[in-house]
């Protein structure tokens, strides 16, 4: 496996195009996909559940639209509260805003968790912005819970470089439609 410090390095200079094609995206091409990922997820949840989610960034696949379809389905949203010490706290989120928090394990509650993404790797390996709060929240999700990442179409990869404490995810959910992954056997996921 290579040094921490060469695959930092790596994932920065992945960061940099992902996040420049995502600001060129035009805000109608935007509006598209982001109703194709609602779609998307919206077909995998059935019935009245937990999910954990966020808000997204302006150039992000996810959407308060599908935020407020899943509240609107009698789903439980939860959405991520970054904590001085970067982990996640949790509050339920409503279209009139959010409650109060819920405390750092409630990610346990969730049977699906929509994770943010920069790209996806078919192995499962997610890139994030850097900071580590996903895999650290990650690891207190229920056992079963399925683990997607929001991504565009062209944000599936071949490779994202793996660190040891990178906790892959089950499924990619893009525009075009949901995705299966395969862990890496190699790289057994932590629980």
């Amino acid at each position: 496996m290579a040094a921490p410090d060469d695959i930092a390095a790596r994932k920065r200079a992945l960061r940099e195009p992902l996040l420049a094609a995502r600001r060129a995206r035009s805000s109608s091409e935007l509006a598209i996909a982001r109703a194709a990922v609602r779609d998307v997820v919206l077909q995998r949840v059935v019935g009245p559940t937990c999910v954990a989610a966020y808000e997204p960034l302006p150039n992000e696949p996810g959407s308060v639209e599908l935020l407020a379809a899943l509240v609107e389905r009698g789903v439980r949203v939860l959405v991520p509260v970054t904590q001085p010490d970067r982990d996640l706290d949790w509050v339920e989120w409503r279209p009139s805003g959010s409650s109060e928090r819920c405390g750092r394990d409630a990610i346990g509650a969730a049977s699906l968790v929509l994770a943010p993404a920069l790209a996806v790797a078919a192995d499962g390996t997610r890139l994030g912005r850097g900071g580590g709060s996903y895999d650290r929240a990650l690891a207190r999700r229920a056992p079963g819970a399925t683990v997607a990442a929001l991504v565009f179409d062209e944000e599936l990869v071949a490779e994202v470089p793996r660190a040891p404490w990178d906790v892959p995810v089950d499924a990619a959910a893009t525009p075009s439609g949901w995705r299966e992954l395969t862990w890496n056997t190699d790289v057994p996921p932590p629980r």
